[in-house]
């Protein structure tokens, strides 16, 4: 009839064929052992990634308050170096005092000064307690400090522990800005070696845990929520 569209021409109209490309199993299977292998590769070398020792070696040694003993004693071989005009120990913590009643910057200080570092070369860059962000927020301390006495384009490094270290050094950076030189010093953590990390349950903690953290800070973490 005429006018009438045929079957054939109305699916036309309606369906359209496509030739689609397809992996292979094989190539599937290729392609998963691949992105595997890649993953293992990252994650054998995510303790020494994130371990990370960058410094300047001059200006300001910051060091911060939660860390073990043997710490400090590093502090104290690199304060003998000759390379820092002063130790600045940092921190924002969570309670106000240890159970004892001694409040916890003077902890950090009494470590230094244990560590051969005399009591006129070292710095107070504390603040108001705080239960979340506390790097940061030690950062901005350490700022305020540098504000105070006009120092705003001043060099220093960060001295921490292990895997905290890329973190501190990205975190020292967004609150200190660009006029400050910042790098980094981890001393290791002797609970387990970074370059095997997965091998204890401290290593498996800490670097998964530090990893999280540093994936967050990198792209979630916005500095002016806590200027």
């Amino acid at each position: 009839m005429a006018g009438s569209a045929s079957p054939r021409s109305l699916r036309s109209l309606l369906i359209r064929r496509r030739e689609v490309w397809q992996l292979t199993w094989t190539a599937r299977l290729v392609l998963l052992a691949l992105i595997v292998a890649l993953a293992i590769t990252l994650a054998r070398h995510a303790g020494t990634f994130l371990a990370l020792t960058d410094p300047v070696d001059t200006g300001y040694l910051v060091v911060e308050g939660w860390m073990p003993a043997y710490t400090y004693e590093r502090a104290g071989e690199l304060w003998r170096s000759g390379h820092y005009r002063k130790v600045i120990a940092a921190g924002a913590y969570p309670d106000d005092a240890l159970s004892n009643g001694t409040p916890r910057e003077y902890v950090a200080v009494g470590s230094l000064v244990a560590a051969g570092i005399p009591r006129d070369a070292i710095a107070l860059a504390m603040g108001a307690a705080m239960h979340q962000d506390r790097t940061f927020h030690a950062a901005l301390n350490v700022r305020r400090w540098l504000q105070q006495r006009s120092d705003s384009h001043a060099a220093l490094d960060v001295l921490t522990q292990g895997p905290h270290a890329r973190r501190s050094r990205l975190l020292y950076r967004a609150a200190l800005g660009e006029g400050v030189d910042v790098g980094v010093i981890a001393v290791p953590d002797r609970r387990f070696d970074v370059e095997h990390w997965w091998r204890t349950s401290e290593g498996v903690r800490s670097v998964l845990g530090e990893s999280i953290a540093y994936v967050y800070a990198r792209i979630f973490f916005d500095e002016s929520d806590h200027d």
